[in-house]
């Protein structure tokens, strides 16, 4: 077996081979060429730090590197049914890290779901230690009574792309690396909404409103409680948006915001485990 960059392979061929690697997958996720173009643009996916294992010219598995100041990502590591047992995954992980140290980083992020209980061994192996489990949510466009809500609203203002960044950048937590400011700076058009309410409290969102679906939504509570306020924040928003589908990425398990999701709507759809190696 050999290991290869990723650059040179075309974006079809990647995706096939990328969708062979999820076909019993613990959660499936189908990609399609434009879908996987977006992904390598957003999260500052390198092609030519990501490797392709093959024997001949077939491909066994293939592991992609996000590289940043001061650290990397590894994502989208997935090996063929008729690749496995045979160390596939550990030899991209060898090279995905061997090419994390010859950039001289010295923090490497990766997520895995939970439950997957071979790729989670393996990464252990691989000296990563878990640091947060994460929440991938979603809501339906299922229509709710917001008169509740809606007398508690005392002002909305809608923000452009640019206001968008503006809010992110005051962000305090640490997000993840997919809702890290680098990703969504690379998002077009993103929305915001600034929410105040009656009683003093104030909260914001930025999504992206495609138009299925919104995504790359992101809470934050400047004042008062933090799951009233992002209950009321996200009830604005779907007010907004009523025939969209919506879903939101990594959020922090023992996030406070969290019931205020659950108050909006939204349902756990499944986990990942965020794991680090210094």
């Amino acid at each position: 077996m050999e290991l290869v960059t990723a650059d040179q392979y075309t974006f079809e061929e990647l995706t096939e081979a990328y969708n062979q690697t999820r076909v019993d997958y613990l959660v499936p996720m189908p990609m399609n060429v434009a879908r996987l173009r977006e992904y390598v643009e957003v999260y500052d996916v390198a092609l030519a730090h990501s490797f392709v294992a093959r024997k001949k010219e077939t491909i066994y598995g293939l592991g992609m590197l996000g590289v940043r100041p001061q650290r990397t990502w590894i994502t989208r590591l997935g090996v063929l049914p008729s690749g496995r047992r045979q160390g596939t995954g550990q030899a991209l992980m060898d090279a995905l890290l061997g090419r994390t140290a010859e950039l001289g980083v010295q923090t490497v992020w990766l997520e895995v779901i939970k439950g997957n209980k071979p790729a989670y061994t393996l990464f252990c192996k691989c000296g990563f230690v878990e640091t947060r489990e994460l929440i991938v949510a979603r809501r339906p466009p299922t229509p709710q009574n917001n008169e509740g809500f809606k007398h508690r609203v005392r002002q909305v203002r809608p923000l452009n792309h640019e206001g968008a960044l503006a809010l992110l950048a005051q962000r305090h937590e640490r997000p993840n690396w997919l809702n890290e400011t680098e990703s969504l700076q690379n998002v077009r058009n993103l929305s915001a909404l600034e929410v105040e309410l009656h009683d003093g409290g104030r909260g914001w969102v930025v999504y992206h409103a495609g138009l299925f679906q919104l995504t790359r939504i992101v809470v934050a509570v400047v004042s008062g409680d933090p799951a009233d306020v992002t209950a009321v924040t996200l009830h604005v928003l779907h007010q907004r948006h009523k025939r969209q589908d919506a879903i939101v990425e990594n959020i922090p398990a023992d996030d406070p915001k969290w019931p205020g999701y659950e108050q909006a709507g939204y349902f756990d759809a499944f986990r990942r485990i965020e794991m680090i190696r210094e």
